[in-house]
């Protein structure tokens, strides 16, 4: 057993203990559960973002805005290089 979690916190023993006796399950098979969970939501949630942004981004290039290599582009005269 290499890794050992020790949590000395009553709150967390008292939550893991009630989490372990809702579900039938041992303190550490409730813990690991319920890190587990977390760790799949955090995961759903951040897909969900990535997917959020990238309909934006396909949105925003499907009508022309910031498809540019260079977003300052339009800013700057290429001829003088003096603001447009």
């Amino acid at each position: 057993m290499g890794n050992v979690l020790n949590i000395k916190d009553p709150e967390a023993h008292r939550l893991a203990r009630e989490l372990a006796e809702a579900q039938g399950t041992t303190m550490t098979g409730a813990v690991t559960a319920a890190l587990q969970a977390a760790l799949d939501e955090h995961s759903r949630r951040r897909e969900a973002k990535r997917e959020v942004l990238n309909g934006l981004i396909a949105a925003a290039r499907e009508r022309g805005l910031g498809g540019e290599t260079d977003p300052f582009a339009k800013l700057y005269d290429p001829h003088t290089g003096l603001p447009a």
